[in-house]
């Protein structure tokens, strides 16, 4: 091999890795992205379903204190 053919062949490798870092590091950075929205519906499901609860137990709650008001 010739030294412009071996320039040549460091120059490709160069450029490819040139190419492929930042593309490696946005995978990384929406794979950590995706996991974090995971958890963040996760929350938001737990979340909800205790809202859910305390509205249930609120409604019973007007409706004690509604009849106990109409019955005096």
């Amino acid at each position: 091999m010739n030294d412009e053919t071996i320039l040549l062949f460091l120059g490709f490798i160069a450029t490819i890795i040139t190419v492929i870092t930042p593309i490696v590091k946005l995978n990384n950075t929406i794979t950590k992205l995706n996991s974090t929205i995971e958890n963040l519906n996760k929350c938001v499901v737990r979340t909800e379903k205790v809202v859910e609860e305390h509205e249930d137990k609120i409604q019973n709650h007007e409706i004690r204190i509604d009849r106990l008001e109409h019955n005096k």
